[in-house]
């Protein structure tokens, strides 16, 4: 599998709401804590890994697939990462109207 997608536009805030909100929702586990770039382990609802790379400069978070079982559509990773990463944008725009 090497089936890659880059999101944009995201900032180092929303990358750590991104991490934060795929622990508690699907108990992701990115390795190492805190880099710009490795793993990403997810076991819930089966074990998926991607690598991750994220460009604060550039603005992009990049996902490759490289374990997912036969059963999960990858279109629904992707899917998944997507909503969650609109979900924090959500969430950081509904902070700063209320400030």
């Amino acid at each position: 599998m090497s089936s890659t997608k880059v999101f944009n536009d995201v900032s180092a805030a929303l990358f750590d709401c991104v991490k934060e909100t795929s622990f508690k929702q699907h108990g992701t586990v990115y390795d190492p804590p805190g880099a710009n770039k490795g793993t990403a382990t997810t076991t819930q609802p089966g074990k998926i890994v991607l690598s991750f790379d994220f460009d604060p400069t550039a603005m992009t978070l990049t996902y490759g697939l490289i374990e997912k079982p036969w059963w999960i559509p990858e279109s629904a990773i992707w899917t998944g990462i997507g909503d969650t990463i609109n979900e924090c944008r959500g969430r950081a725009v509904a902070a700063r109207s209320k400030a």
